[in-house]
């Protein structure tokens, strides 16, 4: 009871921290991502096009009982940056998050890629109100995808330096299990095509590469740092 009541106690000291500074990336993330996601998906500046279809696409059916699965990426976004402890993690999550959007919304504009959803589930009442906002363009690069991935990297980086071993495995797990089950509800949900997956996900380990390059990492109990001069 007390480590629980310990680790509450952490977790809740770590969400307060810097609150101002994550209330104002949670606005702007609102806004930086949704205005230009949606925006792109109504201008139709250039035709719609449609990607191959390949062996993944057929051996994976619809089935829009993913669709929980899918939305879940609404609530592990924002989990992402609540749990940084400085504003040198917010600022690298913002910069990452700028680096994954900006080519995504490009290609968007320049190349719109429709998934290949059909037009409605019948008994699917979730699905319905997905489909009824969210247009079928922006397919590729997948920025559900893309999404997921950056904010399981964020998450585990400001987290790793301080949990013990085990937990650093059960975090990783869990990131892993997640992560994975929300890419493969964009192709359960059609929301997406298998092609449209790996050009997100590389665009999200890139970004995060570049917002973390050049970053001190913390000491934990045991290790020696060797300074070269």
């Amino acid at each position: 009871m007390f480590r629980l009541t310990l680790d509450r106690h952490r977790l809740g000291t770590r969400l307060r921290t810097c609150l101002p500074e994550k209330v104002a990336v949670l606005l702007g993330l609102s806004v930086g991502i949704c205005v230009p996601y949606f925006t792109l998906q109504r201008v139709g500046a250039f035709p719609l096009r449609t990607l191959p279809v390949t062996p993944l696409d057929r051996w994976i059916d619809f089935d829009p009982s993913w669709i929980g699965a899918y939305l879940s990426l609404a609530l592990l976004v924002p989990i992402a940056p609540l749990l940084a402890t400085r504003r040198e993690q917010l600022v690298r999550y913002a910069k990452g998050l700028t680096l994954l959007c900006l080519p995504s919304f490009a290609v968007f504009l320049l190349f719109p890629v429709e998934g290949p959803r059909p037009d409605a589930a019948p008994g699917h009442a979730l699905y319905r109100l997905l489909i009824s906002w969210d247009g079928a363009s922006n397919a590729f690069p997948s920025l559900h995808a893309g999404l997921a991935v950056f904010s399981l990297l964020f998450a585990y980086r400001v987290l790793v330096d301080d949990v013990g071993g085990r937990a650093r495995a059960a975090l990783g797990i869990v990131g892993s299990l997640w992560g994975t089950a929300i890419l493969f509800s964009t192709l359960a949900t059609k929301q997406h095509w298998a092609i449209d997956l790996a050009p997100g996900v590389l665009l999200a380990c890139a970004a995060h590469a570049l917002a973390w390059r050049r970053a001190a990492r913390a000491v934990r109990p045991g290790e020696v740092l060797i300074f070269n001069p």
